[in-house]
């Protein structure tokens, strides 16, 4: 069985109708898949006739510009609009749609171009910020995928040169702060997860089950 229908098995062995949606938070490390494996899980979870739809946290990012005047990276806490994030799930939660502007990793910024969430019966979180504490309590599944940290670099400096450009040694200056804020923001959010999966650079990935969290503000 491969990830993606290993996981879908997971949520429909938990999933249940319910006024609300089922929330899904897929959480970790930048370029390890998160995007990819959100958008199969909503195909999988569509032609099983279960409704889902996705959106990433990038869409409550602040511009690249603004973080580095802020000096910032993506990983720290401030890099996002708390308020936005709970102003999107309160919608959701109330049956609403939530229009947003997706991000762009090429440009660092937000594209023209709006996109629609739905409060569909699944709805799948991904992102560097996805148990951000505006957020996590109210997801029933949270996953969160990393890897030993050579694998991450490589990961990281492969997708700064593919998707934003960069030439090999910007690629890799900024890894070594992004690593530390990660271990200091993101790695402690481990303990929130229900499932723990390992990725290797070439996307291959490992379940492994950690305990059962329960949601306190669903």
């Amino acid at each position: 069985m491969n990830i993606v229908n290993e996981l879908v098995a997971r949520i429909s062995d938990s999933y249940e109708e319910r006024s609300s949606p089922y929330f899904v938070a897929i959480c970790g490390w930048a370029d390890t898949g998160k995007s990819t494996l959100a958008a199969q899980l909503c195909d999988e979870l569509n032609f099983k006739e279960i409704d889902a739809d996705w959106i990433s946290t990038d869409a409550f990012l602040k511009n690249r510009a603004e973080r580095n005047r802020l000096g910032i990276s993506g990983y720290n806490p401030q890099s996002v609009d708390a308020t936005e994030i709970s102003h999107a799930v309160g919608r959701l939660i109330k049956q609403e749609t939530y229009n947003y502007h997706p991000y762009d990793n090429r440009t660092g910024s937000k594209i023209s171009s709006s996109r629609t969430i739905f409060p569909k019966s699944i709805v799948i979180i991904e992102g560097i910020h996805a148990f951000h504490e505006a957020l996590w309590k109210h997801c029933h599944l949270r996953v969160f995928i990393e890897s030993d940290e050579e694998t991450l670099r490589v990961m990281r400096k492969r997708a700064n040169m593919e998707k934003r450009a960069m030439n090999e040694c910007d690629a890799s200056t900024l890894i070594d702060r992004e690593l530390q804020e990660y271990r200091k923001y993101l790695l402690p959010n481990k303990v929130l997860a229900n499932i723990s999966m390992t990725v290797s650079s070439n996307f291959d990935y490992s379940i492994q089950i950690i305990h059962k969290v329960e949601p306190t503000n669903i």
